[in-house]
């Protein structure tokens, strides 16, 4: 049969479409169709209903739900299913629907950041598969934070895809965070595009970095036995010559070895990690056989996510332990064959216990006498296993914080670091060097650790969580002393002496 007229046409789906708006009130209970009816329908052709005259345009005929009346309509930017990805995205599109459900802030006039661009974000960036927003507030002084429900099982994955969103709807002018908030709940902040913390201008970094640089020079030199500290306070009442410094230089320029392969470490992962570094601060100490803390590593910027974190925070102090492990053993072989160059207490190898251990296996009854000659890359790599040790507590911007940050999420890595300090004062009333350990805690830990760009998932690398555990673990490895008592009285048990 021959093809209608266009107005027969249009009239006949008119009709058919007056026919089944009238179906449906009547119907409006009948049961959903059987999955095969729903294909069939589907496969038929639609027709769309032309504008009646004297009214504005028709309602198409295939069932779209208008929005309701009292829910703003999305911008004319965003997608009428909600989002740039629409209804392919799955779950529901991008931000569809987030006008139609109350959203807690959203009508504030003291937000932060412009209606337009809240709206924005509310349409076109959150959405059913990925935050779904059920508040809006302002963060801190130029930020605005949504609260909701994580939709997407991939935190990452939703990240990205709200970021790749922003980007096509607002350009460069924001960047966005997911973060936790203190309930453990998904939170998401945007900022302006020029939001940093702290920036530091170069000729501030430089001239700090030689500072800082040149006291640990001097403080590790007087470490070493040359009266530097002394020298300067009273250069006219202070013997100092040009031999003490070169008979000190083999054991300062081992030391210093351990912190330059620590600070190597962290670049070499920043490196790997696009993450920018500012120069370090080498802090110095002067305390003991210690010429430095270590090194204040800061970022220059945010961190992408709690893998880069980890892998810059723990790449750090596991170059610098290994450097300063594989000394002690070198120096400890070469004290056992008689080419030691420093005299050292025995007593002092008690203030380590693993130390301690390796020290007898080592150098065996030559630690009965009150002093012992060994190398100097014995006192070197001991030294630095103490600083990197000490850089891996679970506190602060520490590399141990931030390490326990990245494994444990920010509300765990605050619960160990208080055990982690409580065990320290505990401590303490047993063992005097706790007491000291736990000053330069309190010390060192600088403040809270700067988020992440995208924090809420976990490190997946299973080899990158193993070596994360292990660096926290040192800190128990080189840090407590051996008890020598107990040692004692265990030998005694062992072998008891028998009297008649």
């Amino acid at each position: 049969m021959g093809a209608l007229p266009a107005a027969g046409a249009a009239s006949g789906c008119l009709a058919r479409a007056a026919h089944r708006a009238a179906g449906a009130r009547r119907c409006c209970a009948a049961p959903a169709l059987s999955s095969a009816a729903q294909r069939r329908r589907r496969s038929l052709p639609l027709c769309r209903a032309e504008p009646v005259e004297g009214e504005g345009s028709s309602t198409p005929t295939t069932g779209t739900t208008p929005p309701a009346a009292d829910a703003p309509s999305a911008p004319s930017g965003a997608a009428a299913n909600g989002g740039p990805e629409g209804a392919a995205a799955g779950g529901g599109g991008g931000g569809g629907g987030m006008g139609r459900a109350p959203v807690e802030g959203a009508d504030r006039a003291d937000l932060q950041i412009p209606k337009a661009v809240i709206e924005k974000l509310r349409y076109s960036v959150f959405g059913y598969n990925t935050l779904w927003v059920t508040s809006v507030d302002n963060y801190q002084e130029s930020g605005v934070v949504f609260k909701g429900n994580l939709r997407a099982k991939d935190p990452a994955a939703a990240y990205e895809q709200m970021k790749e969103r922003l980007k096509a709807e607002l350009g460069d002018s924001w960047q966005i965070f997911l973060v936790e908030d203190k309930e453990e709940k998904p939170t998401a902040v945007v900022l302006p595009a020029t939001a940093r913390e702290g920036e530091m201008s170069k000729l501030t970094e430089v001239w700090l970095a030689v500072a800082f640089a040149t006291l640990t020079c001097v403080t590790s030199l007087n470490s070493a036995g040359v009266p530097m500290l002394q020298f300067l306070v009273d250069p006219f009442h202070t013997a100092l010559t040009a031999q003490d410094v070169t008979d000190a230089l083999p054991l300062v320029g081992a030391f210093w070895l351990t912190l330059l392969a620590h600070e190597a470490g962290h670049r070499v992962a920043a490196a790997r990690r696009g993450v920018g570094l500012y120069l370090p601060l080498i802090v110095p100490a002067g305390f003991g056989f210690l010429g430095s803390f270590g090194g204040i590593t800061r970022f220059r910027g945010f961190v992408r996510d709690r893998a880069a974190l980890l892998d810059v925070a723990a790449a750090g102090p596991a170059a610098g332990a290994a450097v300063s492990g594989g000394l002690l053993a070198a120096g400890l072989a070469l004290s056992a064959a008689g080419l030691g160059d420093v005299t050292v207490d025995s007593a002092a190898f008690a203030d380590s216990w693993s130390v301690a251990l390796l020290a007898q296996a080592a150098l065996g009854d030559a630690l009965t006498n009150p002093e012992v000659r060994v190398s100097s890359l014995v006192v070197a790599g001991w030294a630095g296993l103490v600083v990197n040790a000490l850089n891996c507590m679970p506190a602060g911007e520490l590399d141990g914080g931030r390490i326990s940050v990245a494994l444990f999420g920010r509300r765990g890595a605050t619960a160990l670091g208080v055990l982690t300090t409580a065990a320290l004062a505990i401590s303490s009333f047993a063992s005097t060097l706790a007491g000291y350990w736990i000053l330069l805690l309190l010390a060192l830990q600088r403040g809270p650790l700067l988020p992440c760009q995208q924090e809420i998932a976990p490190p997946s690398d299973p080899g990158q969580r193993r070596l994360g555990y292990a660096l926290l673990v040192l800190p128990l490895l080189v840090l407590p002393p051996l008890p020598v008592e107990l040692v004692l009285a265990v030998k005694n048990m062992a072998a008891p002496t028998l009297t008649f």
